[in-house]
């Protein structure tokens, strides 16, 4: 017996003697969780998609003021609008990191020192416009929670401003966006959390039949994904539109690991004592499903390492992990104990009228029990300071020559199980389409759509959204279309360096997609006629008659700030080009010896690196394969059986990509990483049946098919159930309101379908040919079976 069966053995009897002493420790850990569950944070739009970059740092600390824009339509020039805008303008000015407020009451409290009376006075300093913009401006480097307060702020004073009845008032800007999508992806999260539990809960009840509470792994899984909320924020780990899919994506994977405990429990109580079924069923399951757990883990690790420190994809991967690891605890601490309690209560309530034989659960009792007395087990809790006696592994019993007439198994088990002997019975002709389904998939897979626009993954109608286009479109584009490029170095007043900077200006405005150009050199020139200074005293002079507000934006802690605009609505395709044209202007412009100048901002950085996560989903994928392979490896330290499992997961990998293009859905940057996680997932399935086939192979008289028979027999319909209930999780997904997670809901709902049909359909003709070749080529060498595996376990 491997040591990872004695150790899960042990827990075995540990908790089974010892119920509710697992269930507090559960519960001190429920109540912790709590604790970090209350300091998670949000973090929305390209911030989330934006690498750690120095410049970039700098960038955010010296020019990147977040902004409130108000835009106020109507009779802007009504002496009681303009003074609405004074009320508001004042009010927002004494608010806690606001750098300052530009409004038009400004200038005519400037022209007149008030606000007069008249209307043609008014008009006289800001024309008739029929619209006109206040300008809340932060002090630079906040962080979106701190800019949130601030977003708040403004809600209140426009209401205290109290603009005339007529005037429209939309307060917009990258605070008033970050605080409603943040507030979104927090319904959003509860709703699919919601909505996953509900889905659950029918499935489990109406598909997870024939067992005692069978909604019982729901209420482990949900303990689980509260342990993970709670992680996560003593993590730091923050809350992001694509962190909110994980826990939907949790409760489908955390139910398969219950609904196996559960399953293998029920099956052991039908020849063992509840004393016993308990260390028997996780000896026998805790192992592949520990390995299944950690095989998940490495799939979503495989998207940790191939993000390139995108942040976004890092919390996904970061919350997946803690999570898989959590559910799985979960169902050892939460599950197992109160299986034990109710199967104990039960025993106890039965032995009272009588029935004896049905208070063992169908135990008839034989020599392989150990040392136990009927007596002993009519008691109910054994001594926990006994030292349990070292049980013998399970025996066939003599009366049931055939596993699969079990009342447990069902129609549905015989079915599957008779299935898997036909398929295995001719391997050729199913896993040659299985491959040409394969090669048809990897083929599909490059004519497929992307997404990768940020503002695409969100819902199109949401206010603050709707709102900011309102303004883009007042405003010719606003900051959608001004990109930054920061100037690092040295005498960056230098003549010199200006003469370079208008030099850059003239060289951008002819590249394709630039509308504009803002520099410093363009400040210089309008307050100097037209001119730059020859020298650098001369610059200083110009300068220091431009309003420091206005000198901020350009020049600020020694750095030097450029702005480039570029033209409006560009696609994904175009926004790229224009930040590679705009990298080859620099180059060709030739700064000044000493001038270090990067194209920065979220807006240029962010659409890079999510095409190139996209790009990379091969490599993603392929890491994930190769990860788990070697985990594989490293436990059963036999190449078959590190093969065997990834096999139907790589010709899943390729069906996938005729799904999707099937229902036209787009590659998205959290759809790139699914390869990876499909192997992950699936792996689950595709063990848990190779252990029952190796284990029902090691018995005596059992050939191949009748493994294959037996194993699809009695784990098919666990699998089958922890897939669809799976599955049933997943689609809450489809129901997000965010369309990267919509897409995302329906891709794995196919996904995890297809690897439950790959492991009931390709891996036992798999585990055939394997199984044969690998003794064929044992006996070729002169090796016997036995000792040609090396793992401690064997074939057992």
């Amino acid at each position: 017996m491997s040591g990872l069966r004695r150790l899960f053995r042990t827990v075995g009897h540990e908790i089974q003697a010892h119920p509710v002493a697992t269930l507090l420790i559960a519960a001190v850990l429920l109540v912790t969780a709590f604790g970090g569950a209350a300091q998670i944070t949000s973090v929305t739009g390209d911030q989330a998609f934006t690498a750690e970059n120095p410049t970039l740092e700098k960038f955010d600390d010296a020019f990147d003021r977040g902004s409130i824009s108000v835009l106020v339509r109507g009779e802007v020039t009504d002496p009681a609008t303009v003074r609405a805008m004074a009320r508001f303008d004042d009010r927002m000015s004494a608010v806690d990191d606001v750098a300052y407020v530009s409004s038009p009451a400004d200038r005519v409290r400037a022209e007149y020192g008030r606000i007069p009376d008249s209307q043609a006075k008014i008009e006289r300093v800001l024309g008739t416009p029929d619209l006109a913009f206040v300008q809340v401006v932060f002090d630079p480097g906040l962080t979106q929670p701190e800019e949130r307060p601030i977003y708040t702020e403004s809600l209140s004073a426009e209401e205290w401003a109290r603009f005339p009845a007529g005037v429209g008032v939309i307060i917009t800007g990258s605070a008033a966006f970050s605080a409603q999508l943040s507030v979104l992806i927090q319904q959003s999260t509860n709703q699919l959390l919601g909505l996953a539990v509900g889905l659950m809960i029918v499935a489990l009840f109406f598909i997870f039949r024939g067992v005692r509470l069978r909604l019982l792994p729901i209420v482990a899984v949900f303990v689980g994904v509260l342990y993970t909320f709670g992680a996560i924020g003593y993590a730091g780990v923050p809350n992001s539109t694509l962190t909110s899919a994980v826990f939907p994506i949790l409760i489908g994977l955390g139910i398969d690991y219950s609904v196996q405990f559960h399953e293998r429990y029920e099956e052991e109580l039908e020849t063992a004592p509840p004393r016993q079924a308990l260390p028997r069923a996780l000896a026998g399951i805790g192992p592949p499903v520990f390995v299944a757990m950690l095989a998940a883990a490495l799939g979503f690790g495989a998207t940790w390492i191939s993000t390139q420190g995108t942040p976004a994809f890092v919390w996904f991967a970061q919350t997946s992990i803690f999570g898989v690891l959590l559910t799985f605890l979960a169902g050892l601490i939460v599950l197992l104990p109160v299986l034990t309690l109710y199967a104990r209560l039960r025993r106890r309530g039965l032995g009272e009228l009588g029935l004896r034989e049905l208070a063992d659960g169908g135990w008839t009792g034989d020599a392989n029990d150990g040392d136990e007395t009927a007596s002993d087990e009519a008691v109910g809790e054994p001594d926990a300071t006994v030292e349990p006696a070292p049980e013998p592994e399970r025996v066939a019993q003599p009366d049931a020559a055939d596993p699969t007439d079990s009342e447990r198994v069902g129609a549905l088990g015989r079915l599957l199980g008779r299935t898997s002997r036909a398929l295995a019975a001719n391997p050729g002709v199913v896993l040659l389409v299985a491959i040409l389904l394969m090669g048809a998939g990897f083929q599909a897979g490059s004519e497929l759509d992307t997404l990768a626009d940020t503002e695409e993954f969100i819902p199109q109608d949401l206010p603050a959204y709707v709102d900011l286009q309102q303004f883009r479109a007042a405003t010719g584009g606003g900051t959608a279309v001004q990109y930054d490029v920061m100037v690092l170095g040295s005498d960056l007043r230098h003549p010199a360096v200006l003469r370079w900077m208008d030099r850059f200006e003239r060289t951008a405005v002819g590249a394709p997609l630039v509308q504009g150009v803002d520099s410093p050199a363009t400040l210089v020139k309008q307050y100097n006629g037209g001119e730059i200074p020859e020298t650098e005293a001369g610059v200083e002079r110009v300068l220091d008659r431009v309003p420091a507000q206005e000198r901020a934006r350009y020049y600020n802690d020694g750095y030097a700030h450029i702005t480039v605009v570029a033209a409006q609505d560009m696609t994904t395709g175009e926004t790229l080009s224009f930040i590679s044209n705009v990298n080859e202007v620099i180059s060709f412009s030739n700064p000044p010896p000493g001038v270090q100048v990067e194209l920065t901002g979220t807006a240029a950085i962010s659409p890079p690196s999510i095409v190139d996560q996209i790009e990379s989903r091969n490599v993603t994928t392929g890491l994930g394969v190769a990860l788990i392979f070697a985990l594989l490896l490293l436990y059963y330290r036999r190449l078959v059986k590190a093969v065997a499992p990834l096999v139907p997961m790589l010709f899943v990998i390729g069906w996938q990509n005729l799904y999707m293009a099937a229902l036209s859905i787009p590659v998205s940057p959290l759809g790139a990483s699914l390869g990876a996680l499909t192997v992950g997932i699936g792996a689950e399935y595709t063990i848990i049946v190779m252990e029952r086939y190796y284990e029902e192979k090691g018995r005596a008289g059992a050939s191949k098919l009748d493994a294959v028979e037996i194993a699809g027999t009695r784990v098919g319909k666990a699998i089958s159930v922890s897939g669809m209930t799976t599955v049933f999780g997943f689609s809450a997904l489809t129901l997000s309101p965010f369309p990267i997670l919509s897409d995302f809901g329906f891709l794995t709902v196919g996904v995890i379908f297809l690897t439950l049909v790959a492991a009931l359909a390709t891996l036992p003709p798999t585990l055939i040919v394997l199984d044969t070749a690998e003794e064929r080529l044992h006996a070729a060498f002169g090796r016997s079976g036995a000792d040609a595996d090396p793992s401690p376990e064997g074939n057992a």
